[in-house]
């Protein structure tokens, strides 16, 4: 561009600037809005200054007139009706700095009273430039911070009243109204600046300690509080009252949301050396802080490590007049620093700062050994012997107090390895006492710590939560539908691991689950035993997790044997269970017992489960019966489980079918009215979980062609529930009917004898079952391919149904079948029935019985009074009342 004219500037080139400015606007306000013309008004007064200021100097005209005319023509543009000439003119009046200070009084004119917030803005940026001659203008800048309409002015007026603070002593005269603006401003720009501002005003700032330090703690825009920490932080090397901040800087650096706030708290923090010693395990917390901040490539880890290098050299300055206590304070927090710094093993983190606090660390250990050793080497040198035992009192507890916090495991097996050596015996001097080797290294008594045992447990865990869920028991009770229980007398909608933390953290617990057959007793049982291994510690049932051993045979062998049994097939484990070891896991509550269908079993077994026997090794027991067990009257917890209310049916259907992701198959028409025919069924009766489960797989049969129609009755129910079990069998396999007589011939085994669901001999069973020839295929078909009956015992010759309901309602059919209409076999059957003093114990087989004859009675021709003595007998009709007759 060739140099141009006074004239060519005052015209053409303001022209030319104008228009540009115009066209430039006029696009914006189409585009982007009042906001964006802000931002293109500045590009303009660029351009302006760009093109304005060198031809300054270049003209003939403007080299005779001086300076002072030159800001005397600039001046006028200051008063221009139109705002982005002003603008540009105090920007042009800034870039002259000094040599326009007699256009401070225009500037400060400009910025108390013209109508344009960006005029305004660039009036306060020009005054700044003027440097030491613009100290008039901090009046009116206070003004501006105090009362301007427009935020950005108000930011801006903080911003270089805060710039004027380092050169400017008259710009202190602004620390209150930047404190004020601090704590009550509604921008927070204008707060953040303020906050920013006081920072240069030296020891006068310390009236706003407590004004930033509550920004710090409750402003709720992270710009401002961080500018307070900063702020904070700078003002410690002038200001003594700063160090009053530390616990808010500790506070934000813990749990500031904002990164680059928690990067200014450990800025300040650092600033504050050893007085911040407090923060020193936030500051370690903060390691793990890999955040960047937003204004340069640091990340929050990087200040903390460069904090905790800063403090550890403020303790290494002052080692030799520190207290002992602090002294010890100091080296340990140096240790867990350091220790932190090195197992982080982040790359970012300067090795300079690890060897420093290597060398603060040396030093403050040299200093304390240089005023404890000597004294510590002379005590030792007079007293041999009584040292040389200390040595070994103090070693072997330190060295098993060590592992036990790093590898645990170690310990048992270091006491295993040493359980075969001899023992030893003292001199006669000293008593001639025998002592196993273990005993005098001490590590017997850290043998079965609590950590040892969680350990064991914890590397065994995932092995025996895979055996668990590959029983048939628990596989067959994978769909778990929470259900209303009694616990101690307290009714819950749902039952949580956290109801019963209470009862599993004693140091003995013993459950009781008990209600009638299909209750879903054993369902909750292997929940429990779930929870007990769960990760999740809200869930768990104890503090620690527990190893579920589930008994549901009969115990042949002694109850802890079958235990270490069932434990090491649990854990896949190759070895026995060491007997001592196993004592210790069931005594310290890292195993539970589980020992399932109590009352079903013999007494030989009942006799074996004695929770108040002394010698009685399980202190995490739960049982699941069909009475309320005594347990020999120890301190116990009762679960009952309810059934399901009728009011609850749908819903309990919905959350099983849904578990079983079935929901979808069925429309709500089709949904309600399965539920509407189950409500039928069973009448005014609240259902037991099992037949409300049953129920719902057989509408999931119905749905997907694997059965015709849903079951009208309870005992139809049933043996629809066995088709659905035989649905896929082979052309030489056992077809339906068979299965539901054989199956029918077992049950009725299993209960003749107390009515009660239990186990029957193999013998009499294949005696009873026509046609035995063929019988051990048909049972092969039953246990292997259904799954319906089990095979038990030590010598495996006992057989019992898989689900005791089940095994009520087939014995109840095998009747109908069996006596018919035969009266004399049905009075009999209810003579053996009255002769029983405790009907709880049988009256599930009584209500299914009864619930047979009513759907069976009529075409078998069973008497009708048999209905009606079983109603009576188990309480759903009372007798009728006496009639006297008069004599």
């Amino acid at each position: 561009m060739e140099p141009l004219t006074t004239a060519a500037i005052s015209d053409n080139q303001q022209a030319r600037v104008y228009a540009l400015s115009s066209v430039v606007t006029t696009k914006a306000l189409k585009k982007t809005g009042e906001r964006t013309v802000k931002r293109l008004l500045a590009v303009g007064a660029v351009s302006f200054s760009c093109l304005w200021l060198p031809v300054l100097p270049m003209g003939e005209g403007w080299a005779q007139t001086g300076k002072n005319a030159k800001v005397s023509t600039i001046i006028k543009h200051l008063k221009n009706k139109d705002a982005t000439v002003r603008y540009n003119a105090a920007d042009a009046l800034g870039n002259m700095g000094g040599e326009a200070k007699t256009a401070i009084p225009a500037l400060i004119t400009a910025l108390q009273s013209d109508t344009d917030a960006t005029v305004r803005y660039n009036a306060a940026n020009a005054l700044w430039r003027m440097g030491e001659e613009a100290k008039e203008a901090i009046p009116a800048l206070i003004t501006a911070l105090q009362s301007d309409t427009d935020a950005n002015v108000r930011s801006n007026a903080a911003n270089i009243l805060g710039n004027m603070g380092y050169g400017v002593e008259r710009a202190k005269e602004a620390i209150p109204a930047l404190i004020t603006a601090l704590q009550s401003d509604k921008n927070a720009d204008v707060r953040a600046s303020a906050a920013s501002a006081l920072r240069s005003m030296g020891g006068e700032a310390k009236e706003a300690i407590p004004a930033l330090i509550t920004a710090l703690q409750s402003d709720k825009d992270a710009k401002v509080r961080t500018s307070a920490a900063e702020t904070l932080g700078n003002l410690r090397y002038t200001v003594e009252r700063a160090k009053e901040a530390i616990p808010a800087l500790i506070a934000a650096l813990q749990s500031d949301k904002n990164a680059d706030v928690r990067y200014r708290a450990a800025f300040a923090l650092r600033s504050m050396k050893g007085e911040a010693k407090a923060a020193i395990p936030s500051l370690i917390a903060a390691l793990q802080d890999k955040n960047q901040v937003s204004f340069n490539f640091d990340t929050v880890n990087l200040m903390a490590a460069s904090a905790l290098e800063r403090i550890g050299l403020s303790f290494q300055d002052k080692a030799g007049t520190m207290p002992f206590a602090e002294l010890d304070k100091a080296i340990g927090d140096l240790e867990k620093a350091l220790k932190a710094l090195k197992d982080k093993k982040d790359k970012r983190l300067d090795d300079d700062i690890i060897a420093s606090l290597n060398r603060s660390l040396d030093a403050l250990k040299t200093k304390r050994q240089s005023r404890l050793l000597d004294r510590t080497l002379e005590w030792m040198t007079k007293h041999p012997w009584v040292t040389g035992g200390l040595i070994y009192i103090i070693f072997f507890p330190s060295l098993w107090l060590i592992l036990l916090r790093v590898r645990p495991l170690w310990i048992l097996h270091i006491n295993n390895a040493l359980k075969p050596l001899a023992s030893f015996k003292l001199p006669d001097a000293l008593g001639g006492l025998t002592f196993p080797i273990r005993t005098l290294l001490f590590i017997e008594f850290f043998n079965y710590h609590p950590r040892v045992l969680d350990a064991w447990v914890e590397k065994r865990l995932n092995s025996a939560k895979q055996g668990f869920n590959k029983k048939k028991t628990v596989t067959e009770r994978s769909v778990y539908v929470p259900i209303p229980v009694v616990l101690d007398n307290s009714n819950l909608a749902q039952l949580t691991g956290t109801d019963l933390q209470p009862i599993f953290n004693q140091k003995r617990a013993t459950l009781l689950i008990w209600g009638e057959g299909g209750a879903g007793k054993t369902s909750l049982a292997c929940t429990l035993a779930q929870w007990a291994m769960s990760d999740n510690e809200t869930q768990r049932l104890s503090k620690h997790r527990m190893l579920p051993v589930l008994i549901e045979q009969e115990l042949d062998n002694p109850l802890t044997e079958t235990i270490g049994g069932q434990l090491q097939a649990l854990i896949s484990e190759a070895q026995a269970i060491d007997n001592e070891l196993l004592t210790n896991l069931l005594r310290q509550r890292r195993i539970l017992v589980i020992v399932d269908h109590f009352s079903e079993m013999g007494e030989v077994t009942r006799n074996k489960i004695h929770p108040a026997a002394t010698d009685f090794p399980v202190n995490a027991l739960i049982v699941t019966s069909r009475l309320e067990e005594k347990l020999d009257e120890v301190p116990k917890t009762t679960i009952q489980p309810l059934r399901v209310a009728g009011d609850k049916l749908s819903s309990f259907m919905e959350a099983y079918l849904t578990q079983r992701r079935k929901r979808d198959l069925f429309t709500d028409v089709e949904y309600f009215d399965a539920c509407r025919r189950l409500s039928l069924m069973v009448g005014q009766r609240n259902i037991t979980v099992l037949l409300a489960k049953l129920y719902a797989e057989q509408m999931i049969a119905t749905k997907t062609g694997t059965a015709i129609d849903l079951p009208e009755t309870i005992p139809d129910l049933m043996l629809a529930y066995l088709n659905e079990l035989n649905r896929d069998r082979l052309e030489t396999e056992p077809n339906n009917r068979t299965v539901q007589r054989d199956a029918q011939v077992i049950a009725w085994q299993c209960l003749k004898t107390t009515f009660r669901p239990t186990s029957a001999k193999l013998e009499d069973i294949l005696a009873a079952l026509d046609d035995s020839d063929t019988a051990p295929e048909r049972l092969q078909h039953l246990e292997k391919r259904l799954r319906l009956i089990q095979t038990i015992g030590a010598a495996q010759d006992k057989i019992r149904l898989a689900l005791d309901p089940l095994a009520e309602y087939l014995a109840g059919l095998y009747l109908i079948d069996t006596y018919a209409s035969d009266t004399t076999s049905w009075q009999d059957f209810l003579t053996q029935v009255n002769a029983i003093s405790d009907v709880e114990l049988i009256k599930g087989f009584l209500l299914a019985v009864r619930d047979c004859c009513l759907a069976k009675g009529k075409e078998a021709g069973v008497p009708d009074f048999v209905a009606d003595e079983l109603a009576l007998k188990t309480g759903l009709t009372t007798p009728a009342p006496a009639v006297l007759i008069n004599s």
